[in-house]
Parts: structure tokens; C-alpha cells; sequence
């Protein structure tokens, strides 16, 4: 089945289509000596046991410069596992003699396969770059970039107190006055536009930052918003799209978690469609373009104070359980004398009326002019007790996101392993585009660090890629104790390390 869009995005999509020059036919003397092919194939299990709202899908695309072959896999899956990464690169070496370093193998981070996923992925894969291998023809390529910053926003947020929270689905945001600010986004959308040599756009890789887990309605399996964007860009431009996911590791969707509406994931993958094909428009294509690729394995440490957090974190979960075991009628929690039927209509006029929320004003009037204070009284004892009411209500919800860390630490704790993570690198120059891989979720700051300090202008992070070793928060965020770097089996040093790599891989190409 395919994507469904909303109303209108089909003539949307034409009108940026006529919008996009399509590239000028070569002569007969200036022949490409790039080749290319793209290929799509579907990994949705054959028999799904649930409703599928769109396929999922493996899209392939292969270049070939008459020296080096490169490969560009993205699978519509939540991680690019090491042993999918290693078969499909095995068999591609096997049968198609394509350097196993020269395959970058993405996982766009889709949260919704509902576990209905093809169980011959390799197999499928390796039949769509087969495909597209077999089918390559002269092509010229070119990379832009552009900006999306309508549709993703930080989930971190900076609280007061100096700690951050992670906004999630599975415990309560903290109350709005703790909240001083957010983290950064990478709004950009790097682009890699491929057209054939008689002007037919073959292929767009597009790379963006955002966790792909707003699912749609109903909860059908869906490869989430980079299935609406790539619908859109497909159906303007006939090509395939490829989309590398970026540093989403504390990047969400707007209106994430909004009680109030359906989930607007087909309006946000609509909208990132629509602006890749402003960037896609923006390409100035080469006849020739040099394929170079570095891969390098780095030794990332591995994180050792779980148990001091464990420690600490019970240590606040004893605070707040004593506060509701608190001894003596009115104090702490042991004094909150109202449920949540008494104290819902007593908390609504309070709030209406905080002038006069026991009753009419008029009789508080007749109490003023009597000598009175009956009424003043009551309320001001109201106010104590909605006061403890909220304040346990407070304390709750702490304790609910203390109990999710602990049960997150120890669970590590328990799977904790011995010795460095080796995570691979892997730099692919394309012309003048860079793309350079994590196998993981990387924060949206060390994305920005790495482009602004490449020599190359067009240098795209493709993060999940080529592995899955979990989250990679910057070094800084491990002291604020969110979800991520509670989560995170590296230890704060790997970003040094990681950003070194980098930089060494990236002005190797530049050679």
C-alpha cells in the first residue's frame, strides 16, 4: 500500500516539479564518466499480523567513478544492526565484488515497523543494489543544502535546577516553571541530487535530523515522516529517495507528545518533503565527480558509574517517599486531606473566582459588614490543601521519571559488558559532498560541530549508520542525568575521540 497525503500535497508536489530544472541532456563529446542506478525493494513482511499504512522499504543507490564503486543503503528499520550491516556488505563483496568499506548501510530510526519487518532482509537489500547496479548509466551529480526548521525541536529540556528532562510519551514533563530552556536543532537537509546523462533525475539522498516516532493514526505500521517526505520528492521528481537519517539523538518531532490531535506526521513529512525539492532545485550539477571513501574503527570507553547513579537516584526516591510517609495530621504527605474528587471542583473555583471561590460575593460582603470571616477563612484553608494536593501530585510525577532512570540504569547494569566499544567511521566523498557516518544516535550539537568545521561546504552527518550502539550525548550532557545519558553505554570522553576521527577522515578526502 502506498503512502496516503493529505489533500492538495499531490499538487503541491507537481508544482515544485515544474519548479525543478531538469538537467541539461549532454552532448555526444562531453559523456559522463560517473555511472549510477537506484533500486527500491519492499521489507515489509509478507503476511503482516497488523494493519500497514505504508510499506517499508530498502532503497538503494550505487556510483560507480571507473576506480571506486559506493554503495548507499537506507532501510526504513529502527538500527542498522552489525550483523545486517555484515551480511549485506559480505554478500555484496561475494557477489558483486563491491568493497565492503565502500557500503554505507542507514537505518532511518523508524520507530513503527510494529515488528513486521521481512525476515530475508539481506536478501532484498542485496536484490535492490543488485538491481540498481546492474542498471547504472552515465550520470552527473551535485549537492545543496537546505533548512527545515518547522517540524523538529529539541526534547531536552534545560530545567532551573541544572538537570535536564527528556520529553517522553512514557512518564510526565516536568511543570512549566521548571523548564529554563532547550537544547539546539540542525535544521539543515543536505542533498545529493544523481540525473542521468539525458537530464532524468535518477536519485535524492536527503539527510535530516529527527526521530522518526510520530506515527500516524490508528497505530498502523508506517515508515513514519521520511515516507511522506520521500512520497513527495519521488512524485516531483521521478527518482528515488534516499533518506539518511541525521543526529536525531535529542531531536523529536513537533507536537510530539500532543494530547489534543491526531499525530501530525504526514503534515511534517509533507512540509520536509517539500523543502528538499527547494534544495534539490539548488543543485548545480558535474559531469564528473571522483568517488573516494575512508573507514576507520575507533575504540570509544565504555561508561563506569552506573552504580553511583543507581545510588544517587535512590537516594532522591528516598526523599520523596518520605515526604509522602510523613508523621503527623498535616504534615507532608501524611496531611493531604483531599482526593482527586474533592480536589478537582475545589482547584476550578479557586481558580475562578480567587476573590470569592467558596460562594457568592454578596455574602461575602454580609460577612464584611457583619464582622465576619467565615467564608475568608475556609478559603484560605482551601488554599493549604490544594497547595499539599499539588505538591503531592509534584512529587509523583518525580518519582514516576526517578523509577523509569532506575529501572533504565539497572537494566544496563545488568548488560553491562567489559572493554572499549569499537564504533566505525566511514567518510564518503562524492564530488564536493561529504557524508560522514555514526552508528548511532549522535546529539544535534555534534553534528553542527563537525560541518562547521569540515573543509568541505556540503558535509552531511548520517547518523545510525553502519551499527547500533546507542545514544552519543555531548560530553557536557552526562552531569544533567536525562534519558539519553542515563541510556548511553559510552562514556563522556567517546565525543573527543569521535570528533577527531572525524576531522582526521574528513581532511584526508580533502587530499
Amino acid at each position: 500500500m502506498c503512502c496516503t497525503r493529505p489533500s492538495g500535497v499531490k499538487s503541491l508536489a507537481l508544482a515544485a516539479l515544474l519548479a525543478i530544472p531538469l538537467g541539461a541532456e549532454l552532448s555526444p563529446g562531453e559523456a559522463a564518466s560517473l555511472r549510477g542506478g537506484a533500486a527500491t525493494e519492499n521489507i515489509t513482511a509478507d503476511a503482516p499480523s497488523r494493519p500497514v499504512h505504508d510499506p517499508l522499504m530498502a532503497k538503494a543507490l550505487v556510483l560507480d567513478d571507473g576506480r571506486t564503486q559506493v554503495v548507499i543503503v537506507a532501510l526504513d528499520l529502527v538500527q542498522a544492526s552489525p550483523p545486517l550491516v555484515a551480511g549485506i556488505r559480505r554478500r555484496l563483496r561475494e557477489e558483486l565484488g563491491i568493497a565492503e568499506a565502500n557500503v554505507l548501510v542507514a537505518a532511518s530510526h523508524n520507530h513503527h515497523t510494529g515488528g513486521q519487518v521481512a525476515t530475508d532482509v539481506v536478501e532484498r537489500t542485496v536484490g535492490a543494489v543488485r538491481r540498481a547496479a546492474e542498471n547504472a548509466v552515465p550520470v552527473r551529480v551535485g549537492a545543496a543544502s537546505g533548512q527545515e526548521d518547522r517540524i523538529t525541536m529539541n526534547r531536552r529540556l534545560r530545567l532551573v535546577d541544572g538537570s535536564d528532562w527528556t520529553i517522553r510519551r512514557a512518564n510526565p514533563s516536568p511543570p512549566d516553571d521548571e523548564v529554563a530552556s532547550l537544547g539546539p536543532v540542525d535544521p539543515e537537509i543536505g542533498v545529493l541530487r544523481v540525473d542521468t546523462a539525458s537530464g532524468r533525475t535518477l536519485a535524492v539522498v536527503y539527510n535530516f535530523a529527527g526521530h522518526p516516532y510520530g506515527g500516524v493514526p490508528g497505530g498502523a505500521v508506517t515508515a513514519d515522516f521520511p515516507a511522506f517526505a520521500s512520497a513527495v520528492i519521488e512524485e516531483a521528481t521521478g527518482g528515488v529517495a534516499l533518506f539518511l537519517q541525521g543526529a536525531a539523538g535529542d531531536v523529536t518531532p513537533i507536537r510530539y507528545k500532543d494530547f489534543d490531535a491526531p499525530p501530525p506526521t504526514e503534515q511534517l513529512g509533507t512540509m520536509l518533503g517539500l523543502s528538499t525539492l527547494k534544495a534539490v532545485n539548488d543543485v548545480a550539477l558535474e559531469n564528473e565527480a571522483e568517488l573516494r571513501v575512508a573507514s576507520e574503527s575507533v575504540e570509544l570507553p565504555r561508561r563506569a558509574d552506573t552504580e553511583a547513579l543507581i545510588r544517587a537516584l535512590e537516594a532522591e526516591q528516598e526523599t520523596i517517599l518520605d515526604f509522602f510517609t510523613g508523621i503527623g495530621c498535616g504534615t507532608h504527605g501524611a496531611g493531604t486531606a483531599l482526593n482527586f474528587k474533592s480536589f478537582l471542583p475545589l482547584y476550578l473555583k479557586h481558580r475562578i473566582d480567587p476573590e470569592h471561590p467558596a460562594y457568592a460575593s454578596y455574602l461575602y460582603q454580609h460577612e464584611a459588614m457583619t464582622g465576619q470571616s467565615g467564608f475568608k477563612d475556609l478559603d484560605a484553608e482551601n488554599e493549604v490543601r490544594l497547595g499539599k494536593y499539588l505538591e503531592c501530585i509534584e512529587s509523583m510525577e518525580k518519582l514516576i521519571r526517578i523509577r523509569s532512570n532506575l529501572q533504565i540504569l539497572k537494566a544496563r547494569l545488568a548488560k553491562t559488558a567489559e572493554g572499549p566499544i569499537l564504533a566505525e567511521v566511514q567518510g564518503v566523498r562524492i564530488g564536493d559532498c561529504v557524508l560522514v557516518t555514526f552508528p548511532g544516535e549522535l546529539f544535534a550539537e555534534v553534528a553542527l560541530r563537525i560541518k562547521e568545521q569540515s573543509p568541505f561546504a556540503n558535509t552531511f552527518v548520517a547518523g545510525c549508520s553502519n551499527g547500533a550502539i546507542g545514544y552519543a550525548p555531548t560530553a557536557d550532557a552526562y552531569r544533567r542525568r536525562a534519558y539519553e545519558d542515563l541510556l548511553a553505554q559510552l562514556a563522556p570522553e567517546w565525543q573527543k575521540l569521535y570528533e577527531s576521527k572525524v576531522g582526521e577522515i574528513l581532511h584526508g578526502l580533502s587530499r
